[in-house]
């Protein structure tokens, strides 16, 4: 006798990350580990910031300073430089400034 399985709740299915969310997260993760063997000190991946910036790179020695945006591998070239041309103002030199609060 076959017994019908109970339907998962609205709260357990919101918490189970889709498989775009787990694909998305791996790729910064991937991201991450090449910056680090590019030598950069700080790598902080800004999850659920909903921001236009995915991963901060800091590298000391260099005093350089990378935002990533990642996007899926078959994104399309034209999609991909209308946001580089979006976010183009992020180049260039600002003053940065340590504080703690």
């Amino acid at each position: 006798m076959k017994t019908a399985l109970a339907p998962i709740s609205e709260a357990v299915a919101r918490a189970m990350p889709n498989k775009n969310y787990i694909k998305g997260r791996r790729k910064e993760y991937k991201i991450c580990d090449e910056l680090r063997t590019l030598g950069f000190d700080i790598v902080q991946r800004t999850a659920g910031s909903h921001s236009p910036i995915d991963i901060i790179a800091i590298n000391i020695r260099d005093k350089k300073i990378v935002f990533t945006q990642s996007k899926p591998d078959l994104y399309s070239s034209k999609e991909a430089q209308k946001i580089i041309d979006e976010f183009k103002y992020l180049n260039g030199l600002f003053m940065c400034e340590f504080k703690l609060r």
